[in-house]
């Protein structure tokens, strides 16, 4: 394996590139008449009537041109052509870690539910949307949010036997590891040592099944493992243990010897890493078919109960262990039901690792965890503490306003109610349609070049054009929005108090209670799991269905006023890469039903693997001399995690450019933009893909991407992909073996 400085990167949507140096004619101006790049046109701003003087066209030229770098090579380096003056013009805010476009708009759209939120309740709007204003109203409430102290928080970890290290006397005998996982994971979605979770089988997408899984890790794992190379993020992690437990304990008027606190704060730490160790890399978790074990709960314990320990008292039951997570869901769950185990060694080397662990280091970690979580929904010294870890991590300098916390509190916890909101207010029904459209011809593209590659035998490319053409498409919002009744029947039984812990608190059980009752329940493929105001899309192969939310569908990503040109590169690019997704190293192995499936011929799969390798080495290749001072080496990408995103990106942008030629030969060619006459369309088309990627970030930020993040960061977004692309090397008329045309290109879709 390679060490965690071979960097890895994943961020929710996002490729990649090395750089040399040739010259390309940069458009200059010569009196009234403005150079084309590399074509030897010229326009005349008198003569050329063909401009789109639309306000929308208008403001989208201003836009480019204050964000493109023209003093750059377009055929060197695009990123810093299209975004070098964006870049410089957004530097990263003190209370961010980034800042790029889905930032921007994501902050629009923040104030946007502030709004909404801050309005006073109306007696015409649905009972969650007022309960949805009232959680708002509580996070907001400073005064009560101190008043109650840390006192809900201290009473949830007493009715769990008190945490030790901030404790003055602690049981050990009545402690159960698992009695406590299960019911943190039922109550407070707090999954430490296993997740435990419902979803779609992966073998029968018809059906929902039992799914158990390694768990999230505070840190991200190449940290934990490696601790030597991350010796100052492990020392700030340390620190927030301990003041924390210092207030934990101040605010119940015990007084614990800080030593104890240091030593117990340290073994929770090295218990976590010790954790780490055990759980599977992201590069082996690729393939679907090796985490597709199917046990009975009694064949799981035969399973768990071959491991080899000491202590009788560290083993689990299954069945009470589940049942107790099931408690309070009308479900019979019985020694036969049959769970999905995605790691079985992980559970063998879970035993055997709490076995040899103190039960006091036990329990302060799973303590911890759920302290942890609740940290900013408790006093302002608390969330102090907690921002002190969070700017090791991400290099922020302020922490965010509260009403911005607050807005994401709600959102999260009643999403479908705020986005009920958002939708009536905010959004253009229009970008709907046109959406829908889009996705008609991009999907029409990827079926065309289904038909016309030449690696794929013809009966596997049947499959795929059915695939392709069985993928649903979720665009803006749930149909069941127009139906008021739905919306109160989905938060049936919610309750908002005062509290905003007790609210977040009841929010998360009943999401994890709404998780489980699907056990038993049919699929439903039109099902949202995302809220209408998110700024992101996504594909679920489980489902084969991709989600485009209605905060995705506006500028810069969509305007429906402006050139075809820019919507293909930006918003089409993105539906084309989720389309994408479904044919990637991991949505092939599933069928149209979502369904694990080997529906490919074995030659084809050998091709495709010769291919998707290409991708692999190109992104291995690429450098991040960014985070070459924190990790003390030259630092480099991994293109094994990152090949999905990465196959998705390309094809994405290969399927977009490939509809939107359809398009001009279906409707005639389109207007310039005023004052960028000198840009075809199709130059355009490019410029539109690529400054969606502009961004600014802090190296801390990049470095939680790197390893933690399935996607190349923005920029290798832009110059990988668009290195392996014929279309814009034949756009911007670059000279074979330059940095943006090099010889060896990757292509699958």
């Amino acid at each position: 394996m390679k060490p965690s400085y071979y960097i890895w990167f994943n961020r929710s949507f996002h490729l990649l590139f090395v750089i040399m140096v040739m010259i390309i004619n940069i458009p200059v101006y010569e009196g009234h008449t403005l150079k084309s790049i590399n074509t030897g046109k010229s326009y005349s701003r008198e003569e050329n009537k063909n401009v789109c003087q639309t306000q929308q066209c208008k403001e989208a030229a201003s836009t480019l041109l204050e964000s493109m770098n023209k003093d750059v090579d377009a055929c060197e380096d695009f990123y810093q052509f299209a975004c070098g003056k964006w870049v410089q013009k957004h530097p990263v805010p003190p209370t961010e870690s980034h800042r790029n476009q889905f930032d921007l708009v994501m902050e629009k759209l923040d104030y946007q539910l502030k709004d909404i939120l801050e309005e006073r309740e109306n007696p015409s709007d649905p009972t969650p949307v007022a309960a949805s204003k009232r959680f708002y109203s509580a996070c907001m409430d400073t005064e009560t949010v101190e008043e109650e102290g840390l006192d809900l928080l201290n009473i949830i970890l007493d009715q769990l036997g008190g945490w030790p290290i901030a404790s003055a006397e602690w049981q050990p005998e009545t402690f159960s590891w698992s009695d406590m996982l299960a019911v943190m994971t039922r109550r407070l979605a707090v999954t430490p040592l296993i997740l435990t979770y419902v979803y779609l089988d992966r073998k029968n997408s018809s059906r929902s099944i039992i799914t158990i899984d390694q768990p999230p890790l505070v840190l991200p794992r190449s940290m934990l493992v490696e601790p030597d190379v991350y010796g100052h993020q492990l020392q700030a992690y340390r620190k927030w243990i301990v003041e924390t437990a210092h207030e934990i304990a101040k605010a119940k008027n015990i007084h614990i010897p800080p030593t104890r606190i240091h030593v117990d704060s340290f073994d929770i730490v090295e218990f976590e890493i010790e954790l780490a160790k055990l759980t599977s890399p992201n590069e082996l978790r690729r393939n679907a078919y090796r985490t597709y074990n199917v046990l009975t709960i009694k064949e799981l314990q035969q399973w768990t109960d071959s491991a080899e320990i000491v202590n009788p008292q560290t083993r689990i039951r299954w069945l009470d262990f589940i049942k107790e997570i099931f408690r309070h869901v009308n479900v019979e769950i019985g020694a036969d039901e049959k769970i999905v185990v995605k790691e079985l060694d992980y559970l063998i080397k879970l035993l055997q690792l709490l076995d040899s662990t103190p039960t006091r280091t036990i329990a302060n970690y799973l303590h911890w965890r759920i302290v942890k979580t609740s940290s900013r929904d408790t006093t302002a010294k608390m969330r102090q503490l907690a921002f002190d870890f969070e700017k090791v991590l991400s290099g922020a300098k302020e922490d965010q306003p509260r009403w911005r916390d607050c807005i994401f509190r709600t959102s999260g916890s009643l999403s479908f109610a705020v986005g009920y909101k958002y939708v009536s207010h905010y959004f253009d029904f229009e970008a709907k349609k046109a959406a829908v459209e889009m996705v008609k011809n991009i999907r029409g593209a990827f079926i065309s070049q289904v038909h016309a590659i030449d690696w794929m035998d013809e009966e596997t490319k049947k499959v795929a054009v059915e695939k392709a053409e069985a993928m649903t498409e979720l665009i803006g919002y749930p149909d069941w929005y127009a139906n008021v009744t739905a919306l109160e029947q989905y938060y049936k039984g919610t309750k908002v108090g005062k509290s905003h812990l007790a609210n977040v608190v009841a929010s998360k059980t009943q999401m994890v209670h709404r998780v489980l009752s699907k056990l038993r329940q049919p699929t439903d493929r039109t099902e949202w799991n995302t809220s209408p105001d998110v700024v992101n899309a996504y594909y679920n192969p489980q489902t084969n269905s991709i989600i485009f939310p209605a905060g995705i569908l506006q500028s810069p990503f969509f305007n429906k006023g402006r050139i075809e040109a820019l919507n293909y590169g930006s918003i089409g690019v993105v539906i084309g890469h989720e389309i994408t997704h479904g044919f990637d190293d991991m949505g092939r192995q599933s069928d149209k039903y979502g369904n694990l499936a080997q529906w490919w011929s074995e030659s084809t799969i050998e091709t495709y693997l010769r291919k998707s390798q290409c991708f692999i080495d190109q992104y291995d290749h690429y450098r991040v001399p960014e985070l070459d001072h924190l990790l003390k080496t030259e630092v480099t990408m991994n293109g094994v995690t990152t090949q999905g995103e990465n196959i998705a990106d390309n094809g994405g942008l290969r399927q977009a450019f490939l509809a939107y030629q359809q398009f001009i030969q279906n409707n005639g060619p389109e207007m310039r933009l005023p004052g960028m006459e000198e840009f075809s369309p199709e130059q355009l088309f490019f410029l539109g893909f690529a400054t969606v990627w502009c961004e600014s970030t802090t190296s801390e930020s990049l470095l939680q991407e790197v390893l933690s993040d399935p996607h190349s960061p923005h920029k290798l977004r832009v110059l990988g992909t668009l290195a392996n692309s014929e279309d814009f090397a034949k756009a911007f008329n670059c000279a074979p073996g330059s940095q943006m045309n090099p010889k060896i290109k990757c292509m699958i879709w």
